[in-house]
């Protein structure tokens, strides 16, 4: 039987009145407790220069947003992403795509042609969001982006840029994506061994060797990285390092995250494709 929330329909729009930004404060707070939140004051100053709040609203009740602001590259002027929260009693509803297809349409009415965020490239939903139904791509890292977490792990990031009127983007969010090449055949630059749920192997590739010679590469991350996170940490950490390095070095050699592909049950591989 369908879930209550599946029966009742979601309204999005712009925020703009103190009260309901004080309500986007108490979501925040709601999806990430008490530390990571951007203030009312802060969501106003940025409306007031430009930028924007778009809510999800259920019968009235805020129960998603996307925040974002005016960032500048030197080059031209963007939308920087900063924040996109659900509430865990609507997820899985397509809110956050939604949200984020709201925020292409303000941002190109507005004259933007491009939104960046980043993301944890160990959320693997996101990554499939991200550059599978958005059409992101990813060349860039940042290390310990927050410093480090409550847990002493780093806060990694990849930094998705969505040029918002190009071709692949506008071929993903209609579904007809062109089918991606064959990530299997792509050289796996970190080889992970499960069994019985747990690793029991991880084997670096000589990636030297393999750098600007294939076309393409993978890279894997876990598909619960919550739980290797709580069960072996010191695997997370040494997995974490290990991507944070590879990643770095294939950015640097002219590499692209534009896919994901599920290589096993427990990973999930991000596809590389050498850039012309």
């Amino acid at each position: 039987m369908a879930s209550v929330y599946e029966e009742k329909p979601v309204q999005y729009r712009l925020v703009t009145d103190v009260g309901e930004l004080r309500d986007v404060v108490g979501l925040q707070h709601k999806v990430w407790g008490p530390e990571p939140v951007t203030s009312m004051q802060q969501m106003r100053a940025a409306i007031l220069h430009g930028g924007s709040v778009i809510g999800a609203f259920c019968e009235g009740s805020l129960v998603g947003f996307c925040y974002g602001f005016i960032g500048y590259d030197g080059k031209e002027p963007y939308v920087g992403s900063h924040m996109m929260g659900i509430h865990p009693e609507y997820r899985d509803r397509g809110i956050g795509m939604r949200l984020k297809l709201e925020q292409r349409l303000w941002a190109m009415q507005a004259g933007y042609g491009k939104i960046v965020w980043t993301f944890d490239p160990f959320e693997s939903r996101n990554g499939y969001l991200n550059l599978c139904k958005l059409g992101g791509t990813v060349s860039a890292y940042i290390p310990e982006f927050y410093g480090l977490d409550a847990g002493g792990y780093p806060t990694d990031r990849f930094v998705v840029e969505w040029a918002l009127s190009s071709d692949r983007v506008i071929r993903a969010i209609s579904g007809q994506a062109e089918p991606p090449n064959d990530a299997s055949v792509y050289p796996q630059l970190l080889a992970i061994e499960y069994r019985d749920e747990q690793v029991t192997g991880m084997g670096e590739t000589a990636l030297h060797s393999l750098l600007g010679k294939s076309n393409g590469l993978r890279l894997p991350v876990p598909r619960a990285a919550s739980k290797l996170k709580r069960l072996q940490p010191d695997v997370y950490k040494v997995w974490q390092r290990h991507f944070r390095e590879l990643a770095i070095a294939s950015f640097a050699s002219g590499y692209q995250v534009v896919s994901c592909h599920q290589q096993a049950p427990e990973v999930q591989d991000y596809v590389l494709e050498r850039q012309a």
